[in-house]
């Protein structure tokens, strides 16, 4: 009787095992309806200047138009479809640090330090669309565009030191706040069963105030990335 019931419970056992494993072997363990996209690179803005005019030596042009970035995109998509679309959300940070040393002209003897730090922040939203190329979605291409908001932070720290060894230092800080418009596209290619890997780019068109710091008021950017999106 006994040897009955521990086959009964080995039989039972192995069944429920075996119904496991197929249940598993077709489960979609990404069974959310949305996706998660990491995103990393640089933008290039057309207009990213400052002109430093602090302290007692010449001024100095600092060059901020090639940024780092890196961060998130999260869209809303109907599965099981080649042609995809939704809305998507995303943020970017960027970030640039700078140090530039020169000799001031004009036989002053000033020798110039500026030590700069750019932090920007967007976040945007929009629409989304997303096309597999083959049937067995391998390939995809996809696009997205809408507003965005826009915070950069800028700061500078500028040490003059005289010809006789004497130091003064000055800062120079601003921050500020726009809106725009973004639009995106790129492609990518599966690496694993909910995982694709790609390149992408980004325009970017935003009101942008640093002119108190010899900026611009406006600001354009282009940017590439490397994507990995999962849930496709």
């Amino acid at each position: 009787m006994k040897a009955k019931k521990a086959a009964l419970t080995i039989l039972t056992f192995l069944a429920f095992a075996a119904t496991a494993q197929a249940q598993y072997n077709t489960y979609d363990y990404w069974d959310k309806n949305y996706t998660v996209q990491a995103l990393l690179g640089a933008v290039q803005f057309e207009n990213l200047k400052i002109d430093d005019e602090s302290g007692n030596g010449d001024p100095a042009e600092i060059d901020l138009a090639l940024i780092p970035q890196f961060g998130a995109a999260w869209g809303t998509m109907p599965k099981d479809d080649r042609f995809q679309y939704g809305l998507e959300a995303s943020f970017l940070l960027g970030l640039r640090f700078d140090d530039i040393n020169y000799a001031s002209v004009g036989g002053s003897g000033l020798y110039v330090s500026i030590s700069t730090s750019m932090w920007m922040f967007d976040l945007a939203g929009g629409g989304y669309a997303s096309l597999f190329l083959d049937k067995n979605r391998k390939t995809r291409i996809y696009v997205g565009g809408g507003p965005l908001m826009v915070y950069a932070d800028y700061s500078s720290e500028r040490e003059e030191t005289d010809s006789v060894g004497e130091e003064e230092t000055f800062d120079n800080n601003e921050s500020a706040f726009g809106i725009g418009a973004y639009a995106r596209a790129g492609f990518e290619f599966r690496i694993y069963e909910q995982g694709m890997l790609g390149l992408g780019a980004r325009g970017t068109w935003s009101s942008l105030d640093l002119s108190e710091i010899g900026g611009s008021t406006e600001l354009t950017g282009y940017a590439a990335f490397v994507s990995f999106t999962a849930g496709l």
